[in-house]
């Protein structure tokens, strides 16, 4: 299965949203569909998998977005799945963003 990640855009990164995206894993819809921006595309089977991959690789399952830096996934981070499902990274698990 393919996840796209979403980070937060670097020129956002002192609104307060962004602090509590980061910190908390607080992201509300119109924060992410502002601020956010695809960084990469990752071959996993799962979400736990998609952090690991993320982090620790092997980086042949991750083909990065050339227009955008990635850093390592965390807190704050959105993971899209085939079904355009969105999943905030939270400081233990996932959890549906909006829900």
């Amino acid at each position: 299965m393919k996840y796209i990640v979403s980070q937060i855009k670097k020129d956002v990164k002192s609104d307060p949203r962004a602090f509590e995206a980061m910190i908390e894993g607080n992201v509300d819809k119109v924060f992410f569909l502002s601020s956010y921006e695809e960084v990469c595309e990752i071959e996993a089977d799962s979400l736990d998998e998609v952090f690991e991959i993320g982090n620790i690789g092997p980086d042949e399952k991750i083909r990065r977005f050339d227009f955008a830096p990635m850093h390592s996934i965390s807190v704050g981070d959105v993971i899209m799945n085939e079904m355009n499902e969105l999943f905030v990274v939270k400081g233990l698990g996932f959890e549906r963003l909006g829900a």
